[in-house]
């Protein structure tokens, strides 16, 4: 195995204002921020002098800019990629989870197992998620990356990570502000090092 690694801090990106609990994979609502103390903690967790990443979705670049906040950095250069959004949910976005779980469960099925209407399969997402982590490692071989990405994406590494079928990961709790840690090396190889980390 080479030593040259990419180290990917993932964060999930603060809580969605979401009262009345709709699907929103795709849509760009905004977000919750805690105090900053919290990004205080949170940003001790990180490495220093890293890469930043966000995904298309406000959510994460409001969640990233909070976190910069916190450590005083003006002006760093951040990194965007579509590929690391969330997943599709089509004709679902904007619908009420619950009557979506609902549906789901009568028909015998996992969200996992639904390609939604206009939307995309959680295995779509895992490969694009994949395929993007790959381009970026080599480019920022050697480098700590933090990208403040999604619950789905950091599943969709994971999945990556442990060569697993992506439906394996979809048991992996991800909470939002918190950080998972992979390992990317040049042999095509992977380490996690932990999952689901919070700040304390």
């Amino acid at each position: 195995m080479s030593d040259q690694v990419t180290q990917w801090w993932l964060v999930r990106h603060a809580p969605v204002a979401n009262p009345d609990d709709l699907a929103y994979g795709a849509l760009d609502l905004g977000v919750i921020l805690p105090p900053e103390a919290h990004f205080r903690s949170l940003s001790a967790m990180l490495p220093d002098n890293p890469a930043w990443m966000v995904s298309n979705l406000s959510r994460t670049r409001r969640t990233l800019d909070a976190i910069l906040d916190a450590r005083g950095v003006d002006g760093a250069e951040i990194f965007e990629e579509p590929d690391f959004a969330e997943q599709h949910f089509g004709d679902w976005e904007g619908r009420s989870r619950l009557d979506l779980w609902d549906e789901l469960n009568d028909a015998g099925l996992s969200w996992h197992d639904m390609e939604p209407p206009g939307g995309e399969r959680f295995s779509e997402v895992a490969q694009r998620v994949s395929a993007a982590a790959d381009t970026w490692s080599r480019r920022l071989s050697g480098r700590c990356v933090v990208a403040v990405i999604h619950a789905g994406s950091v599943r969709g590494f994971l999945a990556a990570a442990l060569g697993v079928r992506p439906q394996v990961v979809s048991s992996f709790m991800i909470d939002t502000l918190s950080v998972t840690r992979c390992d990317r090396f040049d042999a095509d190889a992977w380490r996690v090092r932990f999952v689901n980390r919070l700040a304390s």
